[in-house]
């Protein structure tokens, strides 16, 4: 059956045999610390199915980069026996593992929800006594809508505070006891709390206490198949021991999201892009033009050009390139020669291209529609209703739960083929949406709702799916997903396989309740102008930088003057947002030496400021309003400033290594101290903003772009 039930992984002593459990994780530096895992529990042909017992290693895999797997298999005995495999996946010995589950079964049998509702507990948490002192739910997708963006959140709960049947939809949660911590989430997304999965905090049987982690909807639909050649397979969880009080765990956690858990590399390097969006929408806003009136290859090379010159490195051409949706080819009136010239002239520029995508988008007379038009989302047994995607043709939707999302994979991998793409921007990608008995998520048999529930869960891992198989083939490839509205798969899930686009321009007039007899268009932009107030917005980002690493949530920034625009954004860009978009062709000679050398500055120090882990004063808008960015180690980083009172303001930075520093600009004074810190010192004007670079003797820029 097996030889041992004990295995050394990441930095964890994992026990696969616990009686009257399931598995147990402790730290091999603290193997008193245990902290036990209770067994899944199904309904299977509408019994409830559970006490998965350990059975033997069923594989170990070493992936490239440094990841490693082990497989663990468990049967839990009965008619039919069912198998458990759960993947450990580790990265160079580290604190935080990743685990996810693959469920089959000695013969067909169906996974039942006799009560309507999921019927899935896929671990229960037992805390141990004495041991935990309180519990952070950390949330990555609320949405606030006068600022239009979505904002992580993080609440702490001593645990005398907590109650039996508390939830916490997460999708992370961090239990804090003395010398150490625990973390455990889920990689899935939705708008919180309106979550697919979620921890409940009951009592165990003892009278002990724990977190369960149910599907609360949409993790499976009734009469769901499981057999020999049919697996239900659940999203990855992740689970860690780190020794050290809650900072140092989230210090940790933020560099797993950086290095860990994606194999996209690429998706984590802080290139600098440029979108040329905003100008479309400008000159539609302003001149009373047509969207894609720019969308020429004329306009597009002057861009590259200018684009060059700034230092920009991935150039993206938003909507408008294509004939039509579905089809995916390039405008042959717009572009003559399919865009070859503009990869031509990239090359020579050293820059990548970037194409945008509405992956469910599909025009009515495109070919895949007339092959298979029962890939069409519905609702209520209806289509949903046809639209032009930005003047272009009439489109429907395709849902991501069929066979259509291989299709779609197959237009990223041709484009990555005959054009070199290398960024995709993914838009307009509701969760919700289609309750179609004819695809993957549920029958005639599930009700419309279940099977609505079904593709809600399911999209989003459709989404990851795609990815997975074009950045595993192409590794240089990266994905936005375009999160700048509600109702979006926004979670840990797709930093899995890429990162997020997290804000447009902030709030629309609608999002401010504005009274349609005032005659204000409820879709106006209110921060689509050159100045403090937009970059004050989009700079949210920076919230997330605390647990993650911001450039994973990508914002675009104005390149705009005058002076005081041109401060505020370079402040909020190197924050992590790492995007420019706006009217390239419109800029000064001094604009554009502007961005050069201030550009050239902060790739000398991206990659340092990328692994820092930040350090805040005051909130955003505060007068002031100051942001650390420095690695100690390297003796490199940056300080931003902002202000919306006029002063004088000083800051002392943490302690670096000052024999690595080579030189200090943006200061009006600075000094070092004793203790190998800096005092530096700005002088601002009203909404004012300034970038102080720390620039290391030897640039730390390791990355191609």
């Amino acid at each position: 059956m097996f030889l041992t039930t004990r295995f050394t992984f990441g930095t964890h002593l994992l026990e696969a045999y616990v009686p009257g459990a399931f598995i147990s994780l402790a730290h091999l530096n603290r193997q008193d610390r245990v902290y036990t895992f209770t067994s899944p529990v199904f309904e299977v042909n509408g019994e409830t199915r559970g006490n998965f017992l350990f059975h033997h290693v069923t594989g170990q895999r070493t992936h490239k980069g440094g990841w490693e797997d082990l497989q663990l298999g468990f049967t839990s005995v009965g008619d039919p026996d069912l198998y458990l495999r759960i993947t450990f996946r580790s990265y160079h010995n580290s604190e935080i593992l990743r685990m996810r589950f693959r469920l089959t079964a000695s013969a067909p049998c169906q996974l039942t929800r006799v009560s309507g509702q999921n019927h899935l507990t896929y671990f229960g948490l037992k805390l141990p006594p004495g041991l935990v002192e309180g519990l952070s739910e950390v949330a990555f997708s609320q949405y606030e809508p006068v600022l239009h963006s979505y904002l992580p959140g993080v609440e702490y709960y001593p645990l005398e505070d907590t109650f039996t049947g508390q939830v916490f939809p997460g999708p992370l949660l961090l239990l804090d006891s003395p010398e150490s911590s625990f973390l455990v989430a889920y990689e899935h997304g939705a708008d919180y709390p309106d979550s697919f999965l979620a921890f409940t905090l009951t009592e165990d049987e003892s009278g002990g206490r724990q977190l369960l982690l149910n599907a609360r909807k949409g993790n499976y639909f009734h009469g769901q198949p499981v057999g020999p050649d049919q697996a239900f397979e659940s999203v990855w969880f992740e689970v860690g021991l780190v020794e050290g009080q809650l900072g140092d765990l989230l210090q940790r956690y933020r560099s797993f999201l950086h290095h860990e858990v994606s194999m996209s590399v690429a998706s984590r390097q802080p290139f600098l892009a440029y979108n040329t969006w905003n100008f479309q929408e400008r000159n539609h806003l302003y001149h009373g033009k047509p969207y894609l009136e720019s969308m020429h290859l004329e306009r597009i090379l002057k861009e590259i050009d200018v684009a060059h010159r700034l230092g920009i490195e991935t150039f993206v051409i938003d909507t408008g390139w294509f004939d039509r949706p579905g089809d995916w080819n390039v405008n042959l009136t717009r572009f003559p020669d399919g865009l070859k010239e503009v990869k031509r002239r990239l090359e020579d520029c050293g820059m990548k291209l970037g194409l945008w995508f509405n992956p469910q988008a599909v025009g009515v007379r495109s070919k895949i529609f007339s092959e298979h038009s029962e890939y069409e989302m519905t609702w209520q047994g209806n289509p949903h209703d046809h639209w032009v995607v930005w003047e272009t043709e009439e489109s429907t939707a395709f849902c991501l739960a069929s066979d259509y999302a291989d299709a779609f994979a197959s237009v990223m991998l041709r484009f990555r083929e005959e054009l070199g793409v290398m960024y995709f921007k993914w838009d307009g990608l509701g969760q919700f949406g289609c309750d179609s008995p004819h695809h993957h998520h549920g029958n005639e048999k599930n009700s419309p709702e279940e099977r609505a529930d079904s593709y809600a869960y399911q999209m989003g891992l459709h989404l990851i799916q795609i990815a997975e198989k074009v950045t595993s083939r192409y590794p240089d490839v990266v994905i936005d997903f375009d999160v700048t509205e509600c109702g979006r798969f926004m979670g840990l899930g797709f930093l899995s396989v890429g990162r997020y686009f997290l804000i447009n321009n902030g709030a629309y007039a609608r999002d401010f309740d504005t009274p349609e007899s005032l005659g204000i268009d409820a879709w106006m932009n209110m921060f689509f102008y050159p100045g403090a107030a937009r970059a004050r917005v989009c700079r949210r980002n920076a919230l997330y930088d605390l647990l993650a690493p911001a450039n994973l949530f990508m914002v675009h920034f104005l390149p705009d003057g005058p002076r005081l625009s041109l401060e505020n954004n370079l402040a909020s860009l190197v924050l992590g947002g790492n995007a420019l978009w706006g009217d390239l062709l419109s800029l000064s000679e001094e604009e554009i030496t502007f961005w050069a050398q201030a550009l050239a500055d902060y790739k000398r120090v991206r990659q340092a400021t990328t692994r820092a882990y930040p350090l805040t004063r005051g909130f955003i808008g505060a007068s002031p309003e100051i942001h650390e960015k420095i690695d100690p180690e390297a003796g490199c980083g940056l300080v931003t400033f902002f202000t919306t009172t006029p002063g004088e303001f000083t800051y002392l930075t943490r302690s670096l290594n000052l024999e690595k520093l080579g030189e200090i600009k943006g200061a009006d004074a600075w000094e070092m101290t004793h203790d190998g810190r800096l005092k530096l010192t700005v002088h601002l004007g009203r909404d004012g903003a300034r970038t102080v670079f720390l620039l290391p003797k030897e640039s730390t820029d390791r990355q191609g772009g």
